[in-house]
């Protein structure tokens, strides 16, 4: 190659997206030796296991790297603390549509057209047990929390009026209830 196709500012150009991504790569590892454990503790306390919390907390900072080599993040911490929300909300969500296919309406008017098989029947009823067991399990106001908007189909505005809590207090106690049952599903 000659001297002559060399661009001047291209090596630089190549000097500071390296020196940019060594100090990216330096801010990554400040951010996860303060935030890892914190965030471990965050998944462990909702999800009541260490190999999905530690699971989690990875997919969290595979996150806020991809987010970082995109843009310059003002408070990377606080955005990974969004990052765990969101994939905490992500599972909640695909455990209720597992869920649904377990639902049945309560009404006065339910017949169920075929008898259902004894091997279903035995699958919804262990269900069921897991399920009324983790209830049981849920502190007591998460509990009413939860029952109140699966069973009583009341809003989270509704809730929180009723109880004098907030918004997010409401969609916190749900969201645990959830996460304690589905642990308690896939443990079985």
């Amino acid at each position: 190659m000659s001297s002559e196709n060399l661009n001047p500012t291209e090596g630089l150009r190549d000097d500071v997206t390296q020196e940019n991504a060594d100090a990216g790569l330096a801010d990554v590892r400040q951010i996860y030796e303060t935030e890892a454990p914190r965030l471990q503790r965050y998944f462990q306390r909702r999800l009541h296991s260490r190999d999905d919390a530690g699971d989690l907390v990875q997919e969290s900072f595979a996150r806020l790297v991809g987010c970082m080599a995109r843009t310059t993040l003002p408070r990377p911490a606080a955005y990974l603390q969004r990052i765990a929300r969101n994939l905490l909300l992500d599972r909640y969500k695909r455990l209720e549509t597992r869920l649904l296919a377990f639902h049945v309406s309560i009404d006065d008017g339910f017949e169920v057209a075929v008898a259902p098989d004894q091997a279903a029947r035995i699958q919804v009823e262990d269900v069921m047990r897991i399920y009324r067991q983790a209830l049981e399990e849920l502190p007591q106001r998460t509990r009413e929390i939860f029952l109140a908007h699966r069973v009583d189909e009341l809003t989270y505005r509704e809730i929180a009026e009723n109880m004098g809590l907030s918004i997010p207090t409401v969609q916190y106690h749900v969201a645990r209830a959830l996460a304690h049952i589905d642990a308690a599903l896939e443990q079985e």
